[in-house]
C-alpha cells in the first residue's frame, strides 16, 4: 500500500474540499432553480384555478343568460298570442258592435210605438179590465221595459261619444238617478248624507250609477237588504273622491268576479251583458278606474275612483308655464 505524504495528503484533501464545495454550489444552485420551479408552477396552479373558477363564473352566467333568454321568448310568445287575441276579439266585437247598433237604432222606433200604444190603450180601457187583464198589461210593461233597458245597454256600450265635462254635484246625480229607477219595497237604497263636486260629464255617470244601483237591486234577489252609497276622498290621491255602491245580495264568486267586465259575459238569463263594460269604458273615459269586492253570502262592493279636477287644473303652475312656451 502506498503511503503518502503530509504533502500529499493535505494536497488531496484541499482537492476533495473543492470538489464537494462545488458539489455543494450546484446542488444549491440546483435546489434554487427547483424552488423557483415549484413557486412558477404553484403560480401557474393558483392561475389555472383562477381561470377555472372565472370559467365556471361565466358558465354560470351563460346558464343564467340561457335561462332568462328562454324566459322572456316564453313570456314575449305568451304576450304575442294575448295581443292576438285582443285584436281578434276587438275586431269580432267591433263587428258585433256595429251590427248590434244597427239593430238597437232599428228596433228603438217600434219599440217606442209599442209602449206609447200601450200606455194610451190602457189609459181607454184600464177601466174595464178586469184584475188578469190588468196583470197581462202590466207584464206587457215590464217587457218593454226591460227590452229598452237592453237596448239602452247596447246603444251606451257601442256609441263612445267625446265627454261634456262640468262642474257637477255627485249628489245630484244619484239623486236623478234613483228617480229614474224602480226599486222593490223590500230593497233600501241609502244615499249619502255628504257631497263632492266633480269635473265630469253628468250624463255619462247617469248612465253608469244606473247600472250599478239595478245590479246591486238585483243581486237582493226580491229579499229584504240595503243597497249604500258612499262618497269618500281617495286617502291614496286627495285629487281624487271615490264612490262606493255596496249591496247585503248574496256576493259574487271569484270565478265570475274576474269576468264581470268582459264584454258580452253576464250570468242572467236576461241581460246582455254589456252594462259593466261600459261602465268600465266610462269611467275610466274620465281618467279613473273601477274596481269590484266581494264575498259571498255577504255582499258586493264596486268603487269607482274618479279625478275631481279637469287636467288642466291638476297642472302645476310650472307645467302651464312650460306648456305656454
Amino acid at each position: 500500500m502506498k503511503e503518502f505524504t503530509n504533502e500529499e495528503l493535505t494536497k488531496i484533501l484541499a482537492n476533495k474540499v473543492r470538489e464537494l464545495r462545488v458539489a455543494k454550489e450546484k446542488a444549491e444552485e440546483l435546489n434554487t432553480r427547483l424552488q423557483d420551479s415549484m413557486a412558477e408552477l404553484e403560480e401557474a396552479q393558483d392561475e389555472m384555478a383562477k381561470q377555472r373558477d372565472h370559467l365556471q363564473d361565466n358558465m354560470s352566467k351563460l346558464e343564467e343568460t340561457q335561462q332568462e333568454l328562454a324566459k322572456q321568448r316564453d313570456d314575449l310568445q305568451v304576450e304575442i298570442m294575448r295581443k292576438t287575441q285582443e285584436v281578434l276579439r276587438s275586431e269580432r266585437l267591433s263587428a258585433i258592435g256595429n251590427l248590434s247598433a244597427r239593430i238597437a237604432h232599428d228596433l228603438r222606433n217600434p219599440l217606442s210605438v209599442i209602449q206609447s200604444t200601450s200606455q194610451m190603450l190602457k189609459l181607454k180601457l184600464e177601466q174595464n179590465l178586469d184584475e188578469k187583464s190588468l196583470e197581462q198589461w202590466a207584464r206587457l210593461d215590464r217587457a218593454v221595459y226591460r227590452m229598452s233597458h237592453q237596448l239602452e245597454d247596447v246603444m251606451d256600450y257601442v256609441r263612445m261619444s267625446p265627454l261634456k265635462k262640468k262642474d257637477y254635484s255627485l249628489c245630484v246625480i244619484l239623486q236623478d238617478v234613483v228617480e229614474r229607477i224602480v226599486a222593490p219595497e223590500a230593497a233600501t237604497i241609502c244615499l249619502p248624507q255628504n257631497d263632492r263636486s266633480i269635473f265630469c260629464d253628468p250624463e255619462k255617470l247617469e248612465i253608469v250609477f244606473v247600472n250599478l244601483l239595478m245590479n246591486a237591486i238585483q243581486a237582493l234577489e226580491s229579499k229584504v237588504g240595503t243597497v249604500s252609497v258612499g262618497i269618500f276622498d281617495d286617502p291614496e290621491d286627495p285629487g281624487n273622491v271615490l264612490v262606493k255602491i255596496s249591496d247585503t245580495g248574496a256576493g259574487i264568486p271569484d270565478v265570475i268576479k274576474e269576468k264581470i267586465f268582459e264584454p258580452l259575459f253576464t250570468t242572467k238569463q236576461v241581460g246582455t251583458g254589456l252594462g259593466l263594460s261600459s261602465c268600465k269604458n266610462i269611467i275610466e273615459q274620465h281618467g279613473g278606474t273601477i274596481s269590484v269586492s266581494s264575498m259571498v253570502g255577504k255582499g258586493t262592493t264596486f268603487t269607482l275612483k274618479i279625478p275631481k279636477k279637469s287636467e288642466w287644473d291638476s297642472l302645476s303652475k310650472d307645467d302651464v308655464i312650460q306648456t305656454r312656451q
